[in-house]
């Protein structure tokens, strides 16, 4: 068993089923949930990553060949297989029967990005990267690119796409700490290729985030003596788009007041605007508490000296938090365990910190799962709207080894919005491990991870949570909407509607993040771009689009939202007021 250390526009896309794939979607039974893969020997470490129309792709270690090698599967947005089954193998090369953790994302133009270590090279393990298509393709060759080849001792791999698309890698080997930064064919961008971080104690646990103008930041540990046990401080680093460090050589401090233990790996996000929040929990005082700091894109840190203390509570503890950050209002939300002081009851707990750095949901936060006798772990945290949609494992009380996997949505004002909550993405109770989530462009939350409810070595799961709690397909649609199937730029704003070439453009663009929505759009749903009549936006409504541009079939509308117009012979000859009208 393992052991886990640490279109042009109008272009036809195209994507190739493999024969024999498993034709499933998303199951709306938590007690089902979708399997990625179930072969023979464990599965491990999965890793899901979203594409720009709600697909996404999933990553783990396969160990059914006897060496735990690097496999990746991509499913649609409806939660449909789309490569071979069980997945594509990535990686073959040799693996330690240990594992480290590794990262994987997705680019600007739906590619994969996968950074893990082998010993392909010898005892000793390196650093690899892939860069993967939809359709399957190595972008970057079947061996993928060599970051790093040393003798030294290289876990954990990190990586970030930029503001402009390039691709920026960070891992620690022994005591250093390497960046990398590549283009999306591999060239590097930096001379020299590799920037290198030493400190008299060393550093670890690298963390990186996309910030402005190219640039990244990077988030390092730094040992303040020779000693494991000696304290560990927080520091940061801002890199421009040439690699040039722009915080110093030292970097700034976000937290100096020690108590970062073996198990603790402080977290990164960016803050939209060229800066980061910092997230962590620390015993400085002898007790554990979850922590944030906000850097500014000039390397200020601007709220309390050494973080602002989410919680309160006397008698209390809190650890292993995870953040939201609520749109351009520069306040986040943070999610974390609250134990008593013993630590023999676990809870969930949250709050909601301004841009000032002021705790809003009151001193002591918000309970979302009280304390009790259940364990409750790894936890995830997505913003939806105003609030947030979290994700955990749930082991019941007296048993130490089976799990659930629930969420939890939240508003503005932390107060719990779904009527049956917390929701079940799984309530098959088996061993699980290593959950991983993310959230697409449609708000629903995808969530992977190890389960042994067929296999005691684990199998590969996978599950969404829509944005109404509900599991499988999702759509909502405006009432009342006058529209033309398939136009879905609304003619932009033009009378009269029609479906043109304009429409597909418009469709590409919206997916892969260059256009707005039009003023219809309620949900990440707009029924004029329903082309295909399944009641939901997707990447396969600009294939039918393509096919009735070319003869080849007629577009369709949601039964459940009939169009006010079936075509453009039922236009009426004057505009209506109000056109679009999305009331």
């Amino acid at each position: 068993m393992a052991k886990f250390l640490i279109f042009k526009a109008l272009a036809i896309v195209v994507i190739v089923i493999a024969s024999g794939m498993a034709q499933a979607q998303w199951p709306d039974n938590a007690d089902s949930n979708l399997v990625i893969n179930d072969q023979s020997g464990a599965q491990a470490i999965p890793k899901v990553a979203t594409t720009s129309d709600g697909g996404c792709f999933v990553s783990f270690y396969n160990n059914s060949s006897g060496n735990y090698d690097m496999y990746m599967q991509y499913l649609n947005a409806d939660g449909e297989i789309q490569w071979t089954l069980n997945g594509l193998a990535i990686s073959e090369h040799p693996q330690e029967t240990w594992l480290t953790d590794y990262s994987m994302t997705v680019d600007h133009e739906d590619h994969a990005i996968v950074t893990f270590n082998d010993s392909r090279a010898g005892s000793d393990w390196d650093i690899y990267a892939y860069r993967i298509s939809p359709l399957g393709d190595f972008v970057w060759g079947a061996d993928g690119l060599t970051l790093s080849a040393n003798d030294g001792f290289e876990p954990d791999p990190q990586v970030t796409v930029t503001s402009s698309g390039n691709i920026v890698f960070a891992w620690q080997e022994e005591y250093m700490i390497h960046l990398r930064k590549v283009n999306p064919s591999g060239a590097d961008m930096w001379d020299p290729a590799t920037i290198t971080l030493t400190d008299t104690y060393g550093l670890s646990m690298p963390r990186i985030a996309s910030a402005d103008n190219d640039g990244v930041i990077l988030q390092v540990l730094v040992s303040t003596g020779p000693n494991y046990w000696d304290p560990k401080h927080i520091y940061a680093h801002k890199f421009d788009s040439l690699g040039t460090a722009l915080w110093g050589g030292s970097g700034v401090a976000v937290s100096t007041a020690g108590g970062i233990g073996m198990q603790m790996v402080p977290s990164l996000a960016d803050d939209g605007n060229g800066g980061a929040y910092s997230y962590w929990y620390d015993t400085r005082a002898m007790d554990h508490h979850v922590y944030v700091q906000h850097l500014t894109h000039l390397g200020v840190a601007e709220w309390t000296a050494d973080g602002v203390q989410t919680c309160l509570t006397a008698g209390q503890l809190q650890m292993s938090p995870a953040l939201a950050r609520l749109g351009e209002t520069g306040d986040v939300l943070v999610f974390y365990n609250a134990t008593n002081s013993s630590q023999s009851q676990v809870g969930i707990q949250g709050q909601r910190i301004n841009s000032d750095g002021t705790r809003q949901w009151t001193d002591n936060g918000v309970i979302l799962e009280p304390l009790s006798n259940q364990s409750l772990w790894d936890i995830y945290a997505f913003t939806l709207e105003d609030g947030a949609v979290i994700t955990y494992f749930d082991t019941p009380d007296g048993d130490v080894v089976n799990s659930y996997v629930k969420a939890i949505r939240v508003d503005e004002n932390g107060n719990q919005v779904w009527d049956t909550t917390p929701a079940y993405m799984c309530s098959y109770l088996a061993g699980k491990v290593h959950l991983d989530a993310t959230i697409n462009v449609h708000g629903q939350v995808i969530a992977a991870w190890e389960d042994k409810r067929i296999d005691s070595s684990a199998d590969i799961y996978l599950q969404n949570i829509n944005p109404d709690g509900s599991l499988g397909e999702y759509s909502v649609a405006p009432d009342g909407l006058e529209y033309l199937p398939g136009d879905a730029n609304m003619a932009n704003g033009v009378w009269p509607p029609a479906v043109i070439g304009s429409d597909v453009t418009y469709m590409v663009g919206y997916f892969r993040g260059l256009e707005t929505s039009p003023s219809c759009l309620l949900e990440s749903f707009w029924t004029s771009a329903d082309a295909n009549g399944d009641c939901n936006v997707i990447g396969s409504d600009v294939t039918k689009m393509v096919s009735y541009f070319r003869g080849l079939s007629e577009v369709s509308y949601c039964v459940d939202y009939e169009p006010v117009w079936l075509s453009p012979d039922d236009l009426p000859v004057d505009a209506p007021s109000g056109w679009p009208n999305c009331e």
